[in-house]
């Protein structure tokens, strides 16, 4: 696999944003440690793992341990910056690519479920909120 560096540029617009645990990805866009913390791995303009995604590696292995809520608050965070900048994105599951049946990533007690659910109420309105306050600050000041 190639480096970061030299990863070729995304063609097409960003469709999914792609979870993946700690155990699973390599050269992905972000990733969360245990203590919450978001590292940028990989510029969001390159390509990463797939193809018209972000992606984000959560650091540990989530078949035998739930992820911290350090990190849960972390992501929900990202998820919304990338919300904003691309607001058609899916949120997905590596799992879910392709189907692909020989991974379980991000992990057994990843709560995917809960979290996709958080993303088509919480994480719309949310995101909305902020455009809406934006929308109006800017016109307040005509």
């Amino acid at each position: 696999m190639s480096s970061p560096s030299e990863r070729e540029p995304r063609r097409g617009g960003v469709k999914f944003v792609l979870l993946h645990h700690g155990a699973c990805a390599s050269g992905c866009h972000y990733r969360i440690d245990p203590h919450g913390q978001r590292h940028e791995e990989l510029a969001e303009t390159q390509r990463g793992p797939h193809p018209r995604s972000i992606a984000i590696t959560i650091d540990g292995d989530f078949d035998i341990a739930e992820p911290g809520a350090a990190q849960l608050a972390a992501l929900k965070k990202l998820l919304l910056e990338l919300k904003l900048r691309y607001p058609d994105a899916q949120l997905g599951a590596h799992r879910q690519v392709r189907g692909e049946p020989s991974t379980t990533c991000p992990g057994r007690r990843f709560s995917m479920r809960s979290l996709a659910a958080w993303s088509r109420k919480e994480l719309v309105a949310e995101r909305d909120a902020i455009l809406r306050r934006e929308f109006e600050r800017q016109y307040s000041q005509i």
